[in-house]
Formats: C-alpha cells, structure tokens, sequence
C-alpha cells in the first residue's frame, strides 16, 4: 500500500480551521466514490517561535482514509493522510463596528506596502525618482495624513469636557490648555508604545504613525503652550483714581501679541467661526485654524506628489513631448467643459469631442492595422502599479474618513441635546465640517463615475466570458479579464484624483484670499479664474446631497459591520502578507526589513509538514492549494529545503504569475520551483478573475482551463473534479 501525505493551503478570506479541508473531503467521496471511512482529528500544534514566553497553538484538522487501487486507477491502493494548513487567524476580521471602521482605514493605508514593494521589487528597477516619491507619498500618509485624524478624534474626545466635566473659559481651563493636554497625551503615548508596547516585529506602519502621533503632540504642545504663556497668567488689576480713593476704574486688558493677535483675526475672518463669538473658544478656534490649514497643506502636498509621479512616469513611458501633447489636450478638454456657458454649448462641445475622437482613431486604424493591439500594449501590460495604487489610497482614504466623520457628526448632534450648538465640540465641528466637506461633492461624482466605467468591462466579460483566458496578450484579457488590475479602472483613478485636485485646489485659493483679504470678487466674473470659482461653486452645491449619501453609506456600513469586515479579508489578508517590519528603505532591499507575517505563514507549512511527517512515514507529498494559498505553497516548497519524497503541486486559481510574478518579480521568481517537483498540475476557470494560467520557462506547468465560475468554489466544483479524475487516468 503507498502512503500520500496531502497538505491543504486554503486562499484569503475568512476561512474557519478545517473548512477548507471538509470542502476537499465531500468533493472527493462525492466526485471519486470513496467507499471510507474517513476517520478525523484536530491537533494543536505549536508554533516554531523561541523568542516568546507562551506557546502559540493552532489547529490543524487532519482526515485519513483508504483509496482502493480500482478508485485511485493504480496498481496498490493508496493510504491517504490530508491535513489543513490554517493561516487565516493571522489577519482576523475586527468584531464591532468601531473596530470595523478602523479595520477599513488601517486596509487602505497598508496598500502602501504593495506600492513600496512593486518598486523595489519589479522586474526592472524603478527610477531613483520615482522610488524615492513613492516612499515619500506613503511615509506622508503613514505618518501625517493618519496621525492627524488619529489627534482629531483624540481631541473631540478631550473637547467632550466642556460639556460633561468642566467648562473651558478664562476661571476654569483655558482653551489652549486643553490643547496642551491633548499635545502632552500624544507625546506620552508614543513614550509609552516607544519603552514599552514596541516588539521587533512592529510593523512599519506601525512606527510611522506612532512616530507621527509623538511628533505632532510635541508640536500641538509648543503651539499651545506659546499661546498660553503669552496671555497673562491673572486679570490686570483695577486702576486707583488717588482723588477719589472710593472710585475704581476698570483695568484695561493688555493687548496680546502681534502675532497671537494676527492667528486670531485670521482665523475668525477666513471663514465665519460660531467659536469666535464666545471669547473663551477663541485661542482654541484659531490653534484648530492652524492645524486645519497644515492638514490641507500635507493632502495639497500628497496630491502634488501624485501628479509628479504621473508626469515622470508617463514621460518615461511614451516621451516629453508626447506627455505634453496627451496633457494639454486633456487640459483644454477640462478648461472647456468647465467654462461651457450653458447645457446646449456644453452638448454641442461632447459632440466635437466625440467626432474628433472618432477621426483620431480613425486615423489610427489606418496607420496600425492594430490600434487596440497598440494601446493594450502601451496601457494595459504594464509591470508598475504604484501609481493606481497610491492614488486609491488617496481616494479610499477621502471617502472612508468622510463617511467616518458624518457618523461622528451625528453623534455630536445626539450628544449635545436638543438644544444643540453648546458645546465646545459642536461649535468647533460647525466651524470646520466645511472645510473637511469642501470637495465632498467631487468625491461623489468621482464614485458614481467609478462605478459606470467598472461596469463596462464587468458587461463584457459576462457576455464573452467563455472567450476569456484563451489569449493572454489579447484584448479581451487585457482589458475585461482582471477586475482587481484593470488598466481602465487604473487610468480612470489617476482622472479622478486630479478631479479632486481641482476642487481642492480652488478651495485652497478661495480660502488665500480670504486669509489674506484679497477682495476678488469684483474683478472674477469675466476671467479664467472666476469661470473656474463658478463650475466649482455649481458641484459644490451638490454638497448637501453628497454629504447625506456619505452619511447613509456609513450608516449602511454601520449596521452590517460584520458583512463590511468579511468582505475586507480578501484586502486585509493580501496586505498582511505584504506587511514589511522596521524602517524599508526601496534603495536597500537586503537590508533589515522583513515580512514578519509572511514568514510566520510559511513557518506554519514547514512546521505542519514536519510534525505529520514524523507521525507519518510517508512515500510521497501532494500539496493542494487556491488562490493566495498557491503563492504561500509554492514560496513554502522552495525556499525550504529540497523535499526528500516525491512532491506534487496543485493550484487553482492561482494569480502567482500574473500579478504577483509580474508585479513583485524579484521576490515571487518560481523558475526554479518545478526543479523540486515531480508534477506541478494549474486548474483555473476561464472567467477567474483573481486565477489564470501559472506560466514560467519551458512550459513546466500542466494547465487545465474549466468552465466559467469564478474564484470560488473549486474544492467542490464537478468539473474540477472530472479534470482530476482525468489527471489521475493520465498519470
């Protein structure tokens, strides 16, 4: 009798201990007519982490049956020993939905490891420049963009005081005070994390954003301290008249520093402050001015970068000149339809646009005979995704923290009473939601245009799906048969930040005028400018309408927390496995940064086939994986050391060569993994949009093409199965 040993890796999502395995159990007694029994336990195993004091188990769910040689199509019959190698508890969905909406900012943020890594690790080598902004643009939102809001919610909590625990006036708690307590709390958590919570393995997420809290605590504390001192510390005296000792004339204030005096007109008169009317929220209104206009400067600067790294890569790609060309026409295109006086000029202005596209093309198909050839290659194959990542990150980011906020403001509402508009807080938040909802209106739109143009390639491959995965190099793939890295979606995001740009951006000048009283409307109505200030005053009238869908999206997102944590897994997972420890640097990839979780996960595989290993002697080793867990399953068999049995490889629906051996090359290379195994057998589905084909050189991989389905389902598909079957026949 030969003995198999079967290790299960399951894929991403939240994947309960055992499930996987179960799944690949009923399909085969069901598909392959196992006469059983099938006998089943659950071992603890620990572990290989001598670093820490308490063990850390995990399940793994083992099953063991008897294949006769007439089921198996051999000579012997087969003794066959599976096991489950669990990983998903690694990245846990969070439980509530605070936790929920946290998990959501913390997913968007750790997509800047897939950024960093896609330029440190492509199959060329990025541009000094665009590394080193690619490293610039993440460690901004790491640790900037994501501590400030962090201080914000810290601070509304603190500003609760004055409604529950002690008014803020001059007699009780300063304003700045309260500021200065908020700077000392930050400062003291990072002390704290930085003694006493840091562990090796700190992501490096991690200690960007508690480095951000410590250092903009240190700078809310001086800001805040500096206007404290520079009041004085008691009322002025009343002044004696010595003719008429009886008499008191009231003391006059002491004027307060030119420059308190100008952060305090300038905030009260760039926009019109409810807490300036109360003399003891003055300091604290302008103090919050001055963060406000420092967290508008860090996107303004975020978003520069972005156009920068569009502007670099773009001439890289295509030239100088050709840049400009594509740039300027999309300029004129926007300045147009922006300055259109009316709906028929603006109609008539589409229909030129389309006519001139439609010669431009036509023009095209008569120099190329291949036009969509051309531009498939040009767009969609490309091996660089930082730029659509980062941009995502930016515009996830808007849209998730607005929705974020709006609950908050909600809650602000309830808090308050019926009254409303008491409180320190309220008045604060009155003052600023502007601000933070100036361009709500443009991310709505830009949502709503996200969605259009993803159902497009979404229609086409419903229609042609059984047409998918045979070519691809061809259009049809490039373009409708990936959803995650689709070219349209990723050039449509790069429109649509400079959308937002463009709101934001004059918001920014509206809001320079005014802080420096400039009095531009006079002269605005008949310029490009005021042509501009107008379009963006007709989106922004929408904004009531797009800070209610924001709202009820995050009410929605708040009653169905679980199903939102569920569907974040496939995002949660791959970025955890992307996690990187300590300070990465794109110009030193050898150098202290490691993957912490990743390794653990691959660890857990060693560790599992070892300790069955020794229970087992075994003849031969069958590793069965999907989706993600193809890629820790093929890391796993060959970065380890050479197996001493017969090692067989199945994956399905495995994206190892198309997105991660295309995009992370250097560190996903599987050329020399069939070396190590005696088959290696790839089932996909034709309309997968995450698994294709496992390509390397010398057609060393057996891929088998099934169906339409999906991504889900392969463990219990029939027609997975009667491609097994036919598998084993063959063999």
């Amino acid at each position: 009798m030969q003995r198999n040993l079967v290790l299960v890796v399951h894929g991403i999502g939240e994947q309960k201990a055992g499930q996987t395995l179960d799944a690949l159990t009923g399909g085969a007694i069901r598909e392959l007519g196992l006469p059983g029994p099938v006998e089943s336990r659950v071992e603890m195993i620990a572990e290989d982490r001598p670093d820490e004091r308490q063990l850390h188990l995990f399940p793994c769910h083992i099953r063991r049956t008897v294949l006769p040689a007439a089921v198996a199509g051999c000579g012997q019959d087969q003794d066959v020993l599976a096991a489950e190698v669990h990983w998903s508890d690694l990245s846990p969905a969070p439980r509530g939905p605070l936790s929920t909406g946290f998990d959501l900012l913390r997913t968007v943020l750790t997509l800047g490891y897939l950024a960093l890594d896609n330029v440190a690790q492509g199959r060329q080598a990025a541009h000094r420049w665009i590394r080193a902004l690619v490293h610039l643009f993440v460690w901004i939102f790491y640790a900037l963009i994501a501590p400030m809001n962090a201080l914000l919610l810290l601070g509304s909590i603190l500003m609760l005081t004055d409604r529950f625990v002690i008014r803020i006036g001059p007699d009780t708690l300063h304003g700045a005070t309260l500021m200065a307590i908020l700077g000392a709390i930050a400062a003291v958590l990072y002390l704290g994390w930085r003694s006493r919570l840091r562990r090796p393995r700190t992501s490096y997420l991690e200690r960007c954003f508690m480095s951000g809290i410590g250092g903009l605590g240190v700078l809310i504390l001086i800001a805040a301290m500096s206007v404290r001192l520079a009041l004085p510390a008691r009322p002025d005296l009343a002044v004696i008249d010595l003719n008429n000792p009886q008499a008191y004339v009231p003391a006059i204030p002491s004027p307060p520093p030119l420059w308190l005096d100008w952060l305090r007109r300038t905030s009260c008169n760039s926009i019109e402050l409810t807490a300036c009317w109360n003399p003891a929220y003055q300091d604290i209104a302008a103090l919050l001015w001055a963060f406000s206009m420092l967290m508008a400067l860090t996107w303004l600067v975020a978003v520069a970068i972005l156009l920068v790294m569009f502007a670099i890569s773009a001439v890289l790609d295509i030239g100088v000149w050709r840049t400009l060309a594509v740039a300027g026409a999309a300029l004129a295109v926007m300045l147009a339809i922006q300055l259109a006086p009316g709906p028929w000029h603006l109609t008539l202005l589409m229909a030129l646009l389309i006519a001139a596209g439609a010669v431009f093309a036509r023009q095209l198909a008569f120099r190329d005979a291949d036009p969509i050839g051309r531009l498939t290659r040009l767009f969609g194959r490309r091996a660089r995704i930082y730029l659509p990542i980062c941009n995502a990150m930016l515009f996830l980011w808007m849209l998730i923290s607005a929705a974020i906020w709006s609950i908050f403001a909600e809650l602000i509402g309830r808090i308050d009473g019926p009254q409303g508009g008491q409180s320190l807080l309220s008045q604060l938040y009155t003052d600023y939601s502007v601000l933070a909802t100036s361009t709500m209106s443009y991310i709505v739109f830009g949502v709503a245009a996200l969605i259009v143009a993803g159902v497009v390639p979404l229609l086409i491959r419903q229609r042609r799906k059984e047409a998918l995965a045979l070519d691809p190099e061809s259009w049809l793939d490039v373009w409708c048969g990936r959803l995650i890295l689709n070219p349209v979606l990723n050039l449509l995001l790069m429109v649509l930040i400079l959308w937002i740009a463009f709101g934001g951006a004059l918001q920014a000048v509206r809001t320079a005028f005014e802080v420096l009283d400039i009095d531009y409307r006079p002269w605005n109505s008949d310029t490009l400018l005021g042509g501009l200030i107008r379009f963006h005053e007709t989106v922004r009238s929408y904004n009531p309408m797009a800070i209610a869908l924001v709202g009820l999206a995050g009410v929605a997102a708040y009653r169905a927390a679980d199903f939102v944590s569920a569907a974040l897994g496939v995002a949660r997972d791959i970025s955890v496995y992307s996690a990187r420890t300590l300070a990465f640097s794109p110009d030193t990839p050898q150098g202290h940064s490691v993957y912490a979780t990743r390794q653990r996960i691959k660890a857990r595989f060693h560790t599992v086939l070892a300790h069955l290993s020794r229970q087992y002697p075994h003849d031969r080793l069958i590793v069965i994986a999907h989706s993600q867990g193809t890629v820790i399953a093929a890391q796993a068999l060959l970065e380890g050391a050479a197996p001493e049995k017969p090692t067989s490889l199945v994956t399905m629906g495995s994206p190892l060569t198309h997105i991660y051996g295309q995009y992370f090359a250097r560190g996903f290379d599987m050329a020399d993994l069939p070396d190590r195994l005696v088959r290696w057998i790839n089932i996909y589905r034709c309309d997968d949009f995450v698994g294709t084909t496992v390509q390397l050189p010398g057609d060393r991989v057996e891929n088998h093409r099934v169906a339409p389905g999906g991504h889900t389902g392969y463990w219990t598909d029939a027609q997975v199965w009667q491609t097994v079957r036919s598998v084993l026949r063959d063999a």
